[in-house]
């Protein structure tokens, strides 16, 4: 027997110490209410657990900008339901002026000046509708406008017309001269036409369009009855000049021809122009525009772009003509001119053809950005576009008048005519705005919808790993407790066992 060291006493005391220290932390995890208060309760799970507080806080936050984007949207909705009435109204009034009924200078003015009002009503709603100092209808908002023609011909092109009515068929070495080109008949089929297989005159002139329609690249042959028509491809003055307007000679018999000559200057390039008016570089800074099929990114100058995006570096305070200036040097595109034209960028056709579409232009990013997610990429981000309608920026976007609100007038019964058709156009150009704005409401309906799922769904997986499961701790603390109380109680026991040696010592 020893009485230098009590192992069985330091055994119980080991154990009531560890006991202690256990129900040490079932007490903190209960009144804290999580399993992991320190890194030490577990280093992976809590840092798992802050990465996913760090999502949790951005969801939650991303359905609040989600749901200002949805108030932004409203507000500027709300103002264009009263522009639609107005320009219904003024639609009305248009079409009061243009009945025979009234006169000028009493009836026409007066609604001439309601007109007038309704129409400075409108631009000053594009003045003052804001959301939080954020300018929403004057244009701050929106892209610069694009305009866009394809090409065209312009004026009529010339027609030569060779009537062969009562001709016999062209027989075996036989020939047909017409508008600068021969046309052969041959029994052993070397010539234009067969004359073994093709003996009718009906047959014949089928053939001669056809062989005549290869030799003639710069015009269209086609038939109307016995006669055959020689179109010029483009129009102009000039297309009537030259051998095609001489007279046919069918074997040795002269047929007239009957001319109509073109008019006009040739064809009209396709062109598109896009308007920096009132934009400078800060108001571009983030987006993109894309020419055909080549993006380019405005950036403050100094700063990157996206991969595969070409730099357009701008100073923040550059103005719009900085930018059009700016874009002639970066922006090519094949057989276009670029060129900068004040305020404007314009893209014209190298060499006019008459039937090319103009470029296309697509801006990208520019407006105000939504952040509708937990992380900056791209695809957590939105734009939301709106357009000016301001009394110059309203303008006819179907009907093809080509006017803007301010132009228009119901003085006279003429020009309410005009503006009953303008009009029309200028409320498709509002609904469209609406239309985007509902669009856009929808879209940040279902975001916050999808947000909301998944802050709850990561918060629940969170909770899993942070909280405490109050009923299996409380298991543990009962445990640890009664481990506690039967250690203190042999701790006392084991304390008595070195006693037994003084018997020894009697």
């Amino acid at each position: 027997m020893r009485i230098q060291h009590n192992i069985m006493a330091m055994n119980a005391y080991r154990n009531y110490t560890n006991n202690t220290s256990a129900l040490s932390k079932n007490l903190e995890k209960l009144s804290s209410g999580y399993k992991i208060n320190r890194a030490g309760d577990d280093a992976a799970g809590l840092a798992i657990s802050e990465k996913m507080r760090a999502q949790i806080t951005g969801l939650d936050v991303a359905q609040k900008n989600a749901k200002d984007g949805i108030s932004l949207v409203q507000t500027a909705e709300g103002a264009l339901t009263e522009v639609h009435d107005m320009l219904n109204r003024m639609v009305e009034l248009a079409e009061q002026s243009a009945n025979g009924t009234y006169e000028d200078k009493t009836d026409r003015d007066q609604l001439q000046k309601e007109f007038d009002k309704l129409t400075e009503e409108i631009d000053r709603i594009a003045d003052a509708s804001n959301f939080n100092g954020i300018n929403l209808l004057n244009g701050d908002m929106s892209a610069p406008v694009i305009t866009a023609t394809n090409g065209t011909l312009d004026g009529t092109k010339a027609v030569y017309k060779f009537d062969f009515d009562g001709q016999t068929a062209l027989t075996d070495g036989q020939t047909l001269s017409i508008a600068g080109q021969t046309i052969s008949a041959k029994d052993d089929g070397s010539g234009d036409i067969n004359s073994t297989t093709v003996t009718d005159l009906d047959a014949q002139l089928d053939a001669i369009v056809t062989a005549l329609g290869g030799k003639l690249t710069d015009h269209t042959v086609s038939r109307e009855g016995n006669a055959i028509v020689v179109t010029a491809n483009t129009a102009g003055t000039d297309a009537s000049a030259g051998t095609v307007g001489v007279n046919a000679t069918w074997n040795t018999t002269t047929v007239n021809v009957a001319t109509t000559a073109g008019t006009g200057a040739g064809p009209a390039a396709a062109k598109t122009e896009i308007d920096f008016t009132g934009k400078t570089g800060a108001d571009l800074f983030g987006g993109t525009m894309t020419i055909g099929g080549k993006t380019y990114e405005f950036v403050e100058t100094g700063k990157t772009t996206a991969t595969g995006n070409t730099a357009i570096e701008l100073d923040a305070d550059a103005t719009a003509a900085d930018i059009a200036t700016t874009l002639e040097g970066e922006v090519t595109l094949a057989n276009f001119t670029v060129a900068a034209d004040g305020d404007k960028l314009t893209l014209t056709e190298t060499t006019a053809a008459g039937d090319t579409k103009a470029p296309e232009v697509k801006f990208d990013g520019i407006g105000i950005t939504l952040q509708i997610g937990d992380t900056g990429d791209k695809y957590n981000r939105i734009t939301v576009e709106i357009a000016s309608i301001k009394k110059d920026a309203l303008r006819d976007m179907t009907e093809g008048t080509g006017k803007v609100l301010s132009e228009l007038k119901v003085s006279t019964a003429d020009t309410a005519v005009e503006a009953m058709k303008s009009l029309k156009g200028m409320i498709n150009y509002v609904s469209d705005i609406r239309g985007t704005l509902g669009a856009t409401q929808n879209r940040l309906d279902h975001t916050i919808n999808n947000l909301s799922v998944m802050e709850e769904n990561i918060q629940d997986a969170e909770s899993t790993i942070r909280d405490t499961d109050v009923a299996d701790e409380m298991m543990a603390y009962t445990k640890n407790n009664i481990l506690i109380q039967s250690a203190q109680a042999m701790l006392a026991q084991a304390n008595q066992v070195p006693q037994g040696v003084l018997q020894l010592l009697q």
